[in-house]
């Protein structure tokens, strides 16, 4: 920071005190013509020494402070400045950082969306082979069991028409059969037997 040199601040003073004597001393002129003119300059003198030793006093005493005030004031607020330019830069970074966050958390959750639907297509493409299958399965053991049970069916019939043909054959041949016819069946199979 630059300082402000006093003297420039002190003629302005005492320029402006200078212009308000001289203003003051055109009204008493009127009343210096009148034989007051020895006491309206020693007004003037003892105002333009009192305004001079006030501005050394100021100068002495109160302007280091008021500098060394104005200085650290200035500091704290180029200091303030600094950080908060420092804040805003860290605060812009972040939001950048979260704006590529927030991009690349929207992909992964645009790829965890396509990931799950195609994961859910091919599980319900695998139910519908696996019932498929379960079904043609079902199919096949339902056939086959159909074919088991007629072919059981057909069994039991014919041994029950076999048997039924032989009841009916022996009830006729018991009919029609004599004892004559009965010792030569009988003799017939004993021969039979004894033949090697």
């Amino acid at each position: 920071m630059r300082h402000l040199p006093l003297r420039p601040a002190a003629f302005s003073g005492a320029l402006l005190l200078a212009l308000t004597t001289v203003s003051f001393a055109s009204e008493e002129a009127g009343h210096a013509a009148e034989g007051h003119d020895s006491a309206a300059r020693l007004t003037l003198g003892f105002a333009f020494f009192n305004f001079f030793l006030f501005v050394f006093l100021l100068r002495k005493f109160a302007w280091p402070p008021v500098k060394d005030y104005l200085f650290s004031r200035r500091s704290e607020v180029e200091a303030a400045m600094a950080a908060a330019k420092n804040a805003r830069e860290e605060a812009e970074t972040i939001r950048r950082e979260f704006a590529i966050k927030e991009a690349a958390l929207e992909e992964t959750r645009r790829r965890m969306l396509e990931e799950l639907r195609v994961g859910a297509e091919a599980d319900r493409e695998r139910a519908l082979k696996d019932a498929n299958a379960a079904a043609q399965r079902m199919k096949a053991e339902a056939e086959q069991q159909a074919h088991n049970e007629l072919a059981r069916a057909r069994r039991e019939l014919r041994a029950e028409a076999a048997r039924l043909a032989a009841e009916l054959a022996e009830k006729d041949i018991r009919a029609k059969l004599t004892d004559a016819d009965r010792t030569r069946l009988v003799r017939e199979f004993v021969e039979g037997v004894a033949r090697p």
